[in-house]
């Protein structure tokens, strides 16, 4: 079974859209969790153990009206946990259709889902969920505005030790995870990827 074909331009263009959308003002960090509840009115419950059972952070419903974390990162781990709704809100916006055919419909179908597709098709739709909340917690306009008031430039091809004092608060800001800020600086061309 097949996965949806998404380029890296999908993925943005539907990220830049979401937060059009839903988060016209731009302010930081995204304030994701009020976004899902208030605006897209999907209940967000935290709920313990979903980690040891399903070795997930977090889950969307089927119908796309529910979304479960893990209580225990919920507690714990903020940041991930933002990231990990983010992720969960991307297989809405860029796999409504396909989950609708080929998702989970329960849990068993999660417990055993990523055995049921194509190895490759499930790692990318992971990747394009991984890639869209990436996006949305630290959308590169608002990355670049932040940079430009540290350094009064937009850094480019840097040593991630050079930046890295630089770029310090950051996870802060924007409320993710330091490999998050990480990810994002490479992906924009502003560090090198570690060889």
């Amino acid at each position: 079974m097949q996965g949806p074909d998404l380029k890296f331009s999908d993925v943005l263009k539907a990220a830049n859209n979401f937060l059009s959308s839903y988060h016209p003002s731009s302010s930081l960090p995204i304030p994701i969790e009020e976004i899902v509840e208030h605006k897209m009115n999907i209940s967000l419950f935290a709920i313990p153990n979903i980690k040891p059972l399903l070795e997930i952070d977090a889950f969307i419903s089927a119908d796309f009206t529910q979304l479960t974390v893990d209580e225990d990162c919920f507690i714990k781990f903020p940041e991930r946990t933002r990231f990990s709704i983010a992720h969960e809100i991307g297989h809405l916006v860029l796999h409504k259709e396909w989950y609708a055919s080929h998702g989970p419909k329960n849990l068993a179908d999660y417990l055993n889902f990523p055995d049921r597709i194509d190895n490759q098709a499930y790692k990318y739709i992971e990747i394009q969920a991984h890639t869209f909340a990436g996006l949305v917690l630290v959308p590169r306009k608002l990355l670049l505005e932040e940079l430009r008031k540290k350094l009064g430039r937009i850094p480019a091809m840097e040593s991630p030790e050079i930046l890295a004092a630089v770029v310090q608060d950051l996870p802060e800001i924007f409320k993710v995870s330091d490999a998050v800020i990480l990810r994002r600086l490479q992906k924009e061309g502003i560090i090198k990827f570690n060889s």
